[in-house]
């Protein structure tokens, strides 16, 4: 079972216009058939929250890449929780040595994802949200774990993380994609009130699991500059691992799957032409010029030019400058 992660983290306006780095830092790691990926979002009253968040989402990441076994196996919940706090203080006091600052100086949130076997971990330290994908639908894993007053959450460094920990572990049985996100972007993708996520991003663990990394992480990155940090003063970071799909991709999804993601009505009408959008990607797979891509098919100009332009929407091609196209699946 293979998994990829899609990373994103930008800097808010508020910290922009501040001169403040962004606080919010990503990381992610495959190592011996387990995949882990890490999210933290450093306390604004911290001067060097930025290094710390960076600090914690490796050095949990690296633990658990080599001790998912022993996390998965021990019934002691409060043991685990005492042993990744140890993990994580052991980094910070080391960081307070190379930085010349106190530990509450490198305060920050902590999320993080671990998958191996048909297991996972799910661990959770302040505000933010965790996500899964099961069955077509986004659910949430963790709600935001806030602090005894307003605007307030806890931290690694808080004498409360341990209280304030969320320890979730299990079997995944349909779960194919998982998505960690910080405060920031909650804005965007969850709802306060009803605390429930976005189901947009059903869409984006769909293409996750066919389409280019790389494109994907692009995609992301523009996503939370252009329009998520927009709703928000605060720095934005979202983290997604997304189980890759089974054998040809996205040919093998069933038709209601590929008109979603097309952006297609899911009709009879449509459902005839997925054949004809499945031919161009297929003639895409390395970089090709229109007039390539019409000799190849046969086609006429205007059939060719509809599909190329709701491929185009839909976000499963590339189109270079010189006006040549290629597909970003995987397998496309």
């Amino acid at each position: 079972m293979c998994w990829v992660t899609v990373q994103s983290a930008v800097q808010g306006r508020g910290h922009l216009s501040s001169g403040t780095p962004c606080q919010d830092k990503t990381f992610s790691i495959v190592k011996d058939g387990c995949s882990v990926c890490a999210l933290a979002d450093g306390a604004g009253s911290a001067s060097h929250s930025h290094f710390g968040a960076e600090a914690v989402t490796r050095a949990i990441c690296n633990f658990m890449a080599d001790n998912f076994d022993f996390v998965i196996d021990e019934e002691n919940g409060v043991a685990v929780k005492k042993h990744i706090l140890e993990v994580v203080g052991q980094r910070l006091d080391a960081l307070c040595a190379e930085q010349g600052c106190s530990v509450r100086d490198l305060a920050s949130t902590l999320l993080f994802v671990a998958v191996k076997a048909g297991k996972f971990v799910i661990c959770h330290i302040g505000d933010g949200v965790i996500g899964y994908f099961k069955n077509g639908k986004v659910l949430v894993a963790s709600h935001p774990e806030n602090g005894e007053f307003a605007n307030t959450t806890v931290f690694t460094t808080s004498n409360n993380a341990i209280a304030g920990m969320k320890l979730i572990k299990g079997n995944l049985n349909q779960i194919s994609g998982f998505v960690l996100m910080s405060d920031g972007s909650e804005n965007s993708f969850y709802n306060k009130q009803k605390k429930v996520l976005s189901p947009s991003l059903a869409r984006l663990f769909k293409l996750a699991s066919i389409c280019d990394g790389e494109f994907m992480s692009q995609g992301l990155h523009d996503s939370l500059e252009n329009c998520v940090k927009q709703k928000t003063s605060d720095d934005c970071s979202v983290v997604l691992m997304s189980q890759l799909a089974k054998g040809r991709g996205f040919v093998d999804f069933a038709d209601a799957d590929k008109c979603e993601l097309l952006r297609l009505a899911d009709t009879r009408s449509s459902r005839k032409r997925l054949k004809s959008f499945e031919d161009v990607l297929d003639a895409l797979r390395s970089w090709s010029s229109y007039r390539m891509t019409k000799r190849r098919l046969r086609w006429r100009g205007k059939k060719l030019d509809r599909i190329l332009n709701r491929l185009s929407k839909a976000s499963l091609i590339l189109v270079r400058e010189d006006g040549c196209y290629k597909s970003v699946l995987k397998n496309g």
